[in-house]
């Protein structure tokens, strides 16, 4: 017999499979911290949400932090040294972070899609074949030679070569030595940031799943960190058809991985839900309060993100002028009400806008604060409440815009597409 479930039975799920339940919140604030090793606890994170939206690097690293007690940020960066998680695309053509011996296996699985736009995307670009194919084998020698390289780095190979490249082509040239698996972003440099290496020497134990079998674990290991999913979900994340996501969801049941479940309330395939079945018993409380980094899975993870957030009402607000960009933001309750960033202003610290309507407590959120803070070695950071000023977002908006209009060649290439791969 199919379990039936009401939006609040939901939310309450989603929040604790992605360990941002009100138990775990507390292990974050004061709770005791497990004994495994930092790096190991951030992979074990990593490993838990399957891959982790990596767009923007800082709010990543939150990202994994919010879900990890007691971590910081180089706990995080330990992980990457280590070789225990890296930073690549694994599913639908996005950048994410992700368990070492995953990304592989997911990329043969979900491949198709990023790759079929690829050929359209050189010929704008003016990459000929040729041009490709000596682009990948100079870079391969390059890292072949080198325990890792930058962005600019690797350019200097290229030049070196005797290539003429344009500094438009390098997204999608590292874009694409990622995607096809010969290299990824593995241990930190002096930036801050992950560096490329060569994946086939980087990645020392990767699985290796195939056909049925890899579309069975993408299915189950999608859904079970991240509550009750719809098929429409599981497409869009992965980047793969509601079809072939709904033969995985199948295969996932049929191995025991998860079970299927009806949302009261709703019809069609809107009310078709699939979840792991130990998670349905030991969901507890939603916390009260939370700071979510931009681009977190608290939204990102579905195509349909109630009953996390109202879209209808508040998505300018997190994702102004429908740019791609996902906001940090406030959580009450499991459902965003605000939006909140670093202030570049030290008076301001901490600065909270929330939505239209909402009542954000500055006391109520001081612990949260201050764990972000911790995170990032930044102690005393003020919290201020700035008002919703309509005019004043109307300018920001249309400055982003000017200054995406006026952005670099590669900072274009970088971001062209993003909108569609986030759905909206």
């Amino acid at each position: 017999m199919t379990t039936t479930i009401g939006a609040d039975d939901l939310l309450r799920l989603r929040m604790h499979t992605q360990r941002l339940g009100a138990d775990a919140v507390a292990g974050q604030i004061g709770g005791g911290v497990p004994e495994a090793r930092p790096a190991e606890r951030v992979a074990a994170s990593v490993r838990h949400m399957l891959a982790m939206q990596g767009q923007d690097w800082k709010a990543s690293r939150w990202a994994v932090g919010i879900r990890t007690p007691g971590s910081a940020v180089a706990d995080v960066a330990a992980a990457f040294n280590e070789g225990l998680i890296v930073r690549s695309w694994p599913v639908r053509g996005t950048i994410h972070i992700v368990a070492a011996e995953d990304v592989g296996w997911m990329q043969d699985a979900t491949n198709a899609g990023p790759l079929v736009g690829a050929p359209k995307r050189r010929a704008y670009l003016g990459i000929t074949d040729a041009m490709l194919d000596r682009l990948v084998e100079v870079s391969i020698e390059a890292l072949t030679t080198h325990d890792s390289l930058d962005r600019d780095e690797i350019s200097t190979f290229w030049d070196e070569a005797g290539l003429e490249w344009k500094p438009n082509w390098r997204y999608h040239l590292v874009w694409w030595l990622c995607q096809n698996g010969h290299a990824t972003f593995g241990p930190i440099g002096e930036t801050g940031e992950p560096r490329l290496v060569l994946a086939s020497r980087w990645i020392r134990s990767p699985r290796s799943l195939t056909g049925d079998e890899a579309f069975s674990e993408l299915a189950a290991r999608y859904a079970a960190p991240r509550g009750a999913v719809r098929a429409t979900d599981l497409a869009w994340w992965a980047g793969i058809s509601v079809p072939d996501a709904r033969r995985a969801l199948t295969l996932a049941v049929e191995r025991g991985s998860l079970v299927p479940l009806v949302l009261d309330g709703a019809r069609g395939a809107a009310s078709q839900l699939w979840a792991d079945p130990e998670a349905l018993d030991s969901a507890g409380a939603v916390p009260d309060w939370l700071l979510l980094p931009g681009f977190d899975e608290h939204l990102l993870g579905y195509k349909d993100r109630d009953p996390q957030f109202d879209a209808a009402a508040h998505l300018n607000l997190v994702v102004p002028g429908r740019n791609g960009v996902f906001r940090a933001t406030v959580v009450r309750d499991g459902r965003a009400v605000g939006t909140w960033q670093r202030s570049t202003r030290k008076r301001e610290g901490v600065a909270i806008t929330p939505f239209p309507g909402e009542h954000v407590d500055p006391d109520a959120l001081r612990p949260h604060v201050d764990r972000w803070t911790a995170f990032h070695d930044e102690p005393g950071i003020p919290i201020t409440i700035r008002e919703l000023d309509a005019p004043r977002e109307v300018a920001a908006r249309r400055g982003h815009q000017r200054a995406a209009a006026e952005a670099s060649a590669e900072a274009r290439e970088r971001y062209a597409g993003v909108l569609d791969r986030l759905g909206q």
